[in-house]
């Protein structure tokens, strides 16, 4: 089973919280974003990671989606955390909830979304159950062997029903 980060796992962005980190310690140094981002959202990414290491303890986790992992841990199945969050954040994530088989995660060279996390996910994976909250998810959740969702986007919700996906569980917090 295969999660996703932002927006499902937690209930926010982590690249955002770690901007809005790194700007409170280091205000004068916010041209350094541009910076970074003129070499690709990934790179932005592991940089702010890098400078502005969260507190996964301190993260807002979707606690319904979480007491379920945790149940579906105890019974052995394999979860992985699959996200485009930077992969040091992710690997901090996975150690701090210790339920993770594994995390695909952004790497600073690539950006793990849309299609290239779907790539990652069959390469490695090959056929597997899918978590996730918006649109950007769409493709993961039209192939999933299950389809599951946390707190979904309008358009996320609307475009399953439109290719009529069904969504297997439902965690919204």
């Amino acid at each position: 089973m295969c999660v996703d980060l932002d927006g499902t796992l937690i209930k926010s962005d982590s690249l955002f919280e770690a901007v809005f980190l790194f700007l409170r310690r280091n205000p004068a140094r916010f041209w350094q974003l541009g910076l970074w981002l003129a070499g690709g959202r990934a790179h932005l990414k592991a940089e702010v990671a890098r400078r502005a290491p969260l507190d996964p303890a301190l993260l807002p986790y979707n606690t319904k989606l979480l007491h379920y992992l945790q149940g579906e841990r105890r019974q052995g199945r394999q979860l992985y955390l699959t996200t485009g969050a930077d992969g040091l954040l992710a690997e901090r994530v996975a150690a701090h909830l210790g339920i993770f088989a594994g995390v695909l995660a952004s790497d600073g060279v690539t950006n793990l979304t849309h299609a290239k996390k779907l790539d990652r996910l069959m390469a490695c994976l090959g056929d597997f159950d899918y978590i996730g909250n918006s649109s950007a998810d769409l493709p993961l959740l039209a192939i999933a062997r299950q389809a599951m969702v946390a707190n979904p986007t309008l358009i996320l919700r609307i475009a399953l029903r439109l290719r009529r996906i069904p969504v297997a569980r439902r965690f919204l917090e």
